[in-house]
């Protein structure tokens, strides 16, 4: 990477923190003033994101960043192309460009359509300023982003007709039909739930619902599993087809296969049924017919049960944390383990729900029907999952369970019968009247439903504010925990990373964390079969971190994945051992092989086609 002219952003998880169009987001300051650092030094910023171009441009305007950015390219389209797009308008090269995306497959189609162009994860954007690539020279003034604005003005749009099938087509896209049953009930569950740009008819089930759809007769159900050559999404969608009434009542898909024409392709494959489509949605549907996509025929890739010698050496490790800790549990596949997770997900009121907490595990086991009736029906960021935990009833090896929720979430009391409820991650006390503006405000851009001045109110009158929960009564549910599991069943705990990270949206104090790092420590040492994947000797400055305390770069979820495969290995009474082909060491082996070959066969086939 040398002389950068031209750096192209994306937005969502990268430029801002969250997802505009989901459940909002939060401006990175430092991203902020670093793209007007780039203008004083003539470097230019533009902008390739998959959204709404007036929602994201009204946001832009909000903080000021609007201009700062020229020939943005912001629509549901594939990313290489809209890169090359915005690369010819500047009249520059794709060697003196760099593509900044949180999304692996969008940084290969930028390669695909842009030979020679750089590209990067966010965890690269730390490291610009002090990147000779980048030195530019001084524009304090501003001259060359004028100079740009004009050609801007001067420029007349033209849309494409060419259509994205050529990289479609390289990139070897098969899916996979899988018959929905119990096996998959709680996936099932999580897509209907949880999805929502490229959920066609976003209709919400609970578990008796889902399960009543699984069981359902004359309704044809299917899961569908999507691979590429760049890596395997996954079960990331269903439909479930009346084909009677030639009606779908189900037609779901994960955004993370956002532009590769599953949808489209599916929907061809019915005849294009009737479907009440409720909106908004990503992608539109047409009669189209996608011809880059396959159907792997034999069922057996993802539904063949192991022999029982491999039943008996499978490792059954049950997951409870964030989300985003997925990424490191993504490095376990190259390995014999069956995972179950429970991590937070969006309720009923479109509000982040986590259910890690100590207080709630405990909760689980302890309180009452009525009182947890009470708190599902009163608090919106409560609902009927919340208290609902297979960490006792779950068969499993290993517990692997992150702590994180403790270390940051705050504590609240009911006034009259001392039932308790955990809520928020960024130090926002519900109850502090002074600060209700703000809070409503905030909650309302995340669209987060019934979190507002009524039920604030209602709130402080019902609870009181306890803080974030003491060290004495975190070691007292860690004990209460550990007794409710069996002893022979190990459990490994992630503690919490003590480097400062200070935003807007988030400030907090890492004397909390040693604290509870350090009592941890306590009780892993005086309790029986406990161990600890120290994040502390992992994530050790600032530069290991993305847009949060907790949010780490990559290559920390690897080393804490590599850290818990070393103690699963000592601890697990079943053999860990990897797989006889283990993906991951094997695609950084011949992942540069693979680069020049590539390289080689367009180039040759430009020369047969010239």
């Amino acid at each position: 990477m040398k002389n950068i002219k031209l750096v192209i952003w994306d937005l969502d998880e990268t430029f801002w923190k969250g997802t505009l169009s989901e459940e909002g987001v939060n401006c990175i300051r430092e991203n902020i003033e670093l793209v007007k650092w780039l203008t004083g030094r003539g470097i230019i910023n533009s902008i390739v994101s998959k959204n709404n171009f007036s929602q994201a441009k009204k946001k832009l305007q909000e903080i000021g960043m609007w201009e700062y950015f020229i020939f943005p390219e912001i629509e549901w389209e594939g990313k290489g192309k809209l890169v090359r797009r915005v690369i010819e308008k500047c009249q520059l090269r794709a060697e003196n460009t760099l593509f900044l995306d949180d999304n692996h497959m969008n940084l290969e189609e930028a390669k695909f359509y842009n030979k020679g162009i750089c590209v990067e994860f966010p965890s690269f954007i730390p490291q610009i300023k002090e990147h000779p690539a980048f030195a530019g020279k001084n524009d304090s003034t501003h001259s060359r982003l004028g100079h740009y604005k004009i050609l801007e003005k001067k420029y007349i749009a033209r849309s494409e007709q060419e259509s994205n099938e050529e990289f479609l087509l390289a990139s070897d896209i098969k899916i996979q039909l899988i018959d929905a049953d119990n096996e998959y009930k709680d996936r099932l569950h999580e897509l209907l739930n949880r999805t929502n740009q490229l959920n066609y008819t976003k209709k919400r089930l609970n578990e008796s619902e889902v399960d009543e759809l699984i069981n359902s007769e004359g309704i044809e159900k299917k899961l569908i599993k999507v691979i590429d050559k760049y890596g395997d999404y996954g079960i990331a969608g269903f439909y479930a087809f009346d084909r009677e009434k030639n009606k779908l009542d189900h037609f779901v898909f994960s955004c993370r296969i956002i532009n590769l024409g599953v949808e489209q392709y599916l929907y061809e494959q019915l005849n294009f049924p009737e479907m009440d489509i409720v909106p908004d949605v990503a992608v539109e549907l047409d009669h189209s017919k996608p011809n880059w996509i396959s159907v792997i025929e034999d069922n057996k890739l993802s539904k063949e049960k192991p022999n029982e010698q491999d039943e008996k050496e499978e490792c059954t490790i049950f997951f409870k944390g964030e989300c985003d800790l997925n990424q490191m549990l993504f490095y376990l596949r190259d390995y014999k383990c069956k995972l179950i997770k429970e991590t937070n997900y969006n309720g009923k009121n479109n509000i982040a729900i986590n259910r890690e907490h100590t207080q709630m595990v405990i909760d689980s086991l302890e309180l009452s029907s009525a009182h947890k009736e009470y708190l599902e029906n009163k608090l919106p960021f409560i609902d009927e999952q919340a208290y609902k935990t297979r960490i006792f009833s779950a068969n499993y090896d290993v517990f692997v369970y992150s702590l994180n929720m403790d270390y940051i979430q705050e504590v609240y009391e009911h006034k009259t019968n001392g039932t308790k409820a955990t809520f928020g991650t960024n130090n926002i006390v519900l109850t502090n009247k002074q600060n209700w503006c703000n809070i409503s405000k905030a909650y309302r851009k995340k669209r987060w439903k019934e979190i507002n001045a009524k039920f604030l109110k209602f709130f402080s009158d019902q609870f009181i504010h306890k803080g974030k929960i003491s060290v004495e009564n975190f070691k007292k549910n860690l004990t209460k925990i550990r007794s409710s599991i069996p002893s022979h069943v190990p459990i490994v705990f992630l503690n919490g990373a003590e480097v400062k990270f200070t935003a807007d949206w988030e400030d907090y104090s890492t004397n909390r964390i040693k604290e509870m790092n350090l009592a941890l420590d306590e009780f892993i040492s005086d309790s029986y079969n406990c161990y600890l994947v120290d994040l502390r000797k992992i994530v050790q400055s600032s530069k290991d971190l993305t847009y949060s305390y907790k949010r780490y770069n990559r290559h920390c979820y690897k080393k804490i994945a590599f850290e818990l495969i070393d103690i699963l290995k000592k601890v697990n009474n079943k053999s860990i051992t990897k797989n006889r082909i283990a993906l991951t060491p094997l695609m950084d082996v011949f992942k540069p092989f693979y680069r020049l070959l590539r390289r080689h066969y367009y180039g040759v086939l430009r020369v047969i086609k010239s």
